[in-house]
């Protein structure tokens, strides 16, 4: 196939999906890929480097495994063409992106404004101003309303109320650490700032939405890409334990971030293994 063809009413396409569509996934990435690496090999580059001084050594792994998820969920975006398995994202990116905007404007002061000392704190600025506000012209007009997919299959009863029973417990997380990071900070599982706090909880609000979208589905096929993501998010969190470990609280509530962790990540995989059976069945 053309990397680069015209369909009918003169649109052009690459990979299969729209240049607007696919622009905006593989600028995303770029960015997501940067400041995953960036958290991840390069913590002494942060402090006056990045937009802001992200601390301690775990809240830099937490974004950073953040962002692996967020590179992912770009390229996702890139070279998918049918936004039926795309229309899940809308919702909870505006949740992930706006809680990123209120953290950044509520503790603007903290950021490196001074551009002769770096440029990031504006960067950051830009993207996430025009990252929601490009995505509502991006998506076309009246996906959202159209019939669910019928070529994966159903959602097993017992998926949909693990689903709802998660959204509960990332807004449970999401709301604590943006409304009193103080209380959240005697009960996590490293010490946290208000500021990275704030930042933190976007990815609690954002996967809250796209759960709780994941939770309203009525095939399969439709959510296979957000299950997926999240078991990624989870994976990528779990390394974090491995190469950061000595690094957590020695109190009970690390051993509950990485046992909770562990076994939600683990139970969305297990639930995905168990829809993918069922596809493949009906299929047969």
């Amino acid at each position: 196939m053309a990397v680069i063809v015209t369909r009918k009413g003169g649109t052009p396409l690459i990979f299969g999906v729209r240049l607007e569509q696919f622009g905006w996934g593989v600028l995303g990435a770029s960015a997501a890929l940067l400041f995953a690496i960036w958290m991840f090999f390069f913590p002494a580059q942060v402090p006056g480097l990045f937009a802001w001084d992200v601390h301690p050594r775990l809240a830099q792994a937490f974004i950073g495994a953040g962002y692996v998820f967020r590179t992912a969920f770009f390229l996702a975006v890139a070279f998918q063409p049918n936004w039926l398995r795309l229309r899940w994202m809308f919702w909870g990116n505006l949740v992930f992106t706006g809680t990123l905007l209120l953290a950044t404007y509520w503790h603007i002061e903290e950021f490196h404004w001074d551009p002769s000392q770096t440029i990031w704190a504006h960067v950051w600025l830009i993207l996430y101003v025009y990252e929601p506000v490009s995505l509502l012209y991006i998506i076309p007009r009246g996906v959202r309303a159209l019939p669910a997919p019928t070529t994966g299959g159903p959602i097993v009863r017992l998926f949909r109320i693990f689903l709802v029973a998660l959204v509960g417990v990332l807004l449970t997380n999401g709301l604590m650490l943006i409304i009193n990071p103080a209380f959240a900070d005697t009960r996590w599982a490293w010490d946290l700032n208000p500021l990275d706090a704030r930042i933190i909880a976007a990815w609690f609000m954002g996967w809250a939405v796209w759960v709780a979208t994941m939770a309203f589905a009525e095939d399969w096929d439709e959510i296979r890409l957000p299950a997926a993501l999240f078991v990624l998010n989870g994976v990528a969190l779990m390394a974090t334990f491995v190469a950061f470990g000595s690094e957590f609280r020695p109190t009970d509530t690390a051993g509950a971030y990485r046992n909770g962790l562990i076994v939600l990540t683990v139970l969305m995989a297990g639930f995905g293994a168990y829809q993918e059976y069922r596809r493949r069945l009906s299929r047969a």
